[in-house]
């Protein structure tokens, strides 16, 4: 979903972060060809970007309704240990919720709705999956370790 920028700041990593209307951050790194932040290091870039539109890929991530208390809690699955069922197209029972939730590395996750979107999740960022929509849940770079709570009434 697209933001506006509304100020700045650096994080612990001494990085530039954008921050967005809707509360969440966005990295700003000079990264060609990739990204082209060049002007992300000087007081004067930032403040002429300030109201520019990012995207928001938290703000695209579903939420957990209110309400729901935590039913169970998966093992700890690392890079070897994962099951294929999460992989290859995962879906909840009705009424049940549930969150991803890295430890460590880096996750693929894939919301198959409409039209499907993709998130890389880390220790900042948990997937949320929807009862009755298919996910899919893949390590996305290196060791990876997860695991997943479930959501119920």
């Amino acid at each position: 979903m697209k933001q506006s920028i509304e100020s700045f700041h650096l994080n612990r990593f001494q990085e530039w972060v954008a921050d967005l209307k809707c509360g969440h951050v966005v990295t700003m790194r000079h990264n060609p060809p990739y990204q082209d932040c060049s002007w992300v290091g000087s007081a004067k870039g930032r403040q002429a970007h300030i109201g520019d539109i990012q995207e928001c890929v938290n703000c695209d991530m579903p939420v957990l309704p209110e309400g729901l208390k935590l039913v169970e809690k998966s093992s700890l699955y690392q890079q070897d240990t994962i099951p294929d069922y999460l992989e290859s197209g995962y879906t909840t029972d009705a009424g049940v919720w549930a969150r991803v939730i890295v430890k460590t590395g880096l996750l693929q996750f894939i919301v198959h709705s409409q039209p499907a979107t993709g998130f890389i999740l880390d220790e900042y960022l948990s997937g949320v999956l929807s009862p009755g929509v298919r996910h899919d849940i893949k390590p996305a770079m290196g060791d990876v370790e997860f695991y997943i709570e479930y959501y119920g009434e």
